[in-house]
């Protein structure tokens, strides 16, 4: 018989005379202009625990978020009072930013969201990201989240922001509790107005700022093993092209070269990701220009091997669930749970199974099913 997986639903250079007469054109820029974060569920939604956010304050919903150039917070971007939150630091081509954040207490809450906001707009996030405190791992958010007045708006679904020609990408973030210490970050900081000598909460962001080149993948969603065809135009001619799933600085998915025209076609699979949006980076290794597309995870379930007889046995691989999540594994004809699946960080998980002695010759349906229903395979 035969196993069947059912599926649900540029700059110029000029001679100055007198420098101080004739200001220089300024490297293409975009600006970060507010950032809020605040406690969420595993899968990124808000959770209704505290908030902090860098929106000047009255104090009735939100923790002034602080910002520093380094981490003993001696060179602080914004505060010490609260009508000094807000920010406004213009991001230039080519250059890396890293700044530590500084938080009162929160406790009860295992996940933490980030939310950035460039340009102006407060309401719609250019970046939504979420993850476990004390952990540097995040993924893009798309549940529902906060603008930076604290209101309820969806998720970027994102961890970069395009605009006018300049690629902003969050390429690190964590958020960590006063008892747990990444190394480079000062617990016994408190900013004034703080109430009592206390520890921070604490943590970092870092961007990195492109100039933007374009990336489109052949499919909008996926699960893992699809195969994608990638295309990327705007790099130099002849130059070198890493393609990454999730964060720049991975291990690749592909390397390619570009053409005459500075374009590329490359074919990569959708690594082992867990449910939900994924950004895909194309960079450039000389020209440093970078395009980025979304894909949508979605669940698989693959059956190795994909034929046997009554009592026999074989694997349901789970591909693309939550991270951590149960899946229970279905015969579909007459329906029956064969067993669970627990799915790993990225989403994955096997279970052998034993076939059904009532099985009929022929094509069978297994289903996979998370607790509770949220994907299906």
């Amino acid at each position: 018989m035969t196993l069947k997986t059912l599926r649900y639903p540029g700059l110029r250079s000029v001679a100055l005379a007198a420098m101080w007469l004739f200001p220089l054109t300024a490297y293409p820029q975009t600006t970060l202009t507010g950032a809020i974060q605040f406690s969420t569920n595993s899968t990124g939604t808000f959770s209704g625990g505290q908030v902090w956010n860098t929106l000047p304050l009255d104090g009735s919903c939100c923790y002034a978020l602080w910002l520093a150039m380094n981490p003993d917070a001696t060179s602080p971007v914004n505060g010490p009072s609260d009508a000094q939150a807000g920010i406004a630091i213009p991001l230039e081509v080519g250059n890396s930013y890293k700044y530590y954040i500084f938080a009162q207490p929160n406790t009860g809450f295992s996940f933490n969201g980030l939310n950035l906001f460039f340009d102006g707009n407060n309401s719609t996030p250019g970046i939504s990201v979420f993850g476990a405190i004390n952990s540097s791992n995040f993924r893009p958010n798309s549940s529902s989240t906060l603008m930076l007045q604290a209101c309820c708006v969806a998720g970027s679904g994102s961890t970069s922001y395009s605009a006018d020609g300049v690629i902003v990408v969050l390429t690190g973030y964590d958020f960590n509790t006063p008892a747990t210490s990444p190394g480079d970050v000062c617990q016994a900081y408190a900013f004034t107005p703080a109430p009592g000598d206390v520890l921070s909460f604490f943590g970092s962001f870092t961007l990195q700022v492109y100039a933007a080149a374009a990336l489109s993948l052949s499919q909008t969603s996926g699960s893992p093993g699809t195969k994608l065809t990638a295309t990327g135009s705007g790099f130099a001619p002849a130059e070198t092209v890493d393609i990454y799933a999730g964060h720049i600085g991975v291990t690749p998915l592909s390397t390619t070269t570009t053409d005459a025209s500075g374009s590329f076609t490359v074919t990569p699979r959708v690594p082992s990701l867990p449910y939900g949006p994924i950004d895909f980076y194309a960079v450039g290794l000389s020209s440093g220009k970078v395009g980025v597309a979304t894909l949508s995870v979605t669940p698989g379930l693959l059956m190795s091997p994909g034929t046997g007889a009554p009592g026999g046995t074989t694997t349901a691989h789970v591909l693309g669930f939550g991270a951590s999540e149960t899946v229970d594994v279905y015969w579909n004809n007459p329906r029956q749970l064969l067993g669970a699946a627990t799915a790993d960080a990225v989403g994955s998980g096997a279970l052998t199974i034993t076939i059904p002695a009532t099985a009929s010759p022929g094509i069978n349906g297994v289903i996979g099913l998370d607790r509770p229903p949220r994907p299906s395979a």
